[in-house]
């Protein structure tokens, strides 16, 4: 399991590996996470990855083309894509500005 924390919401709670990001946040909308397209092709639901990164699956190439058009990079992924590869103790998550 991990604990994830969403800011600026602040909204606390825990997944299993293998869990998609977006399923949670549909799950829990306190989270406060925005989404439009969930499918890698509006950046509605960019994060900055604040701690934990090193547990979740690498970015495809439709994540990282739209990132690429916000001018992203690095830390910042689209929270419709990230999957939880491993456990780890916390992963933060920033909501980015629209």
């Amino acid at each position: 399991m991990a604990r994830v924390r969403f800011e600026p919401s602040g909204y606390e709670t825990e997944m299993a590996p293998g869990a998609a990001f977006i399923d949670l946040t549909d799950e829990h909308p306190e989270a406060e996470v925005p989404y439009s397209c969930r499918s890698a092709s509006c950046g509605t639901c960019r994060v900055q990855v604040k701690q934990g990164a090193e547990a979740m699956l690498p970015p495809e190439d439709d994540e990282l083309e739209v990132l690429e058009i916000f001018g992203d990079e690095g830390d910042v992924r689209l929270c419709c894509q990230l999957k939880l590869a491993k456990e780890t103790d916390l992963v933060v998550l920033e909501v980015c500005d629209p």
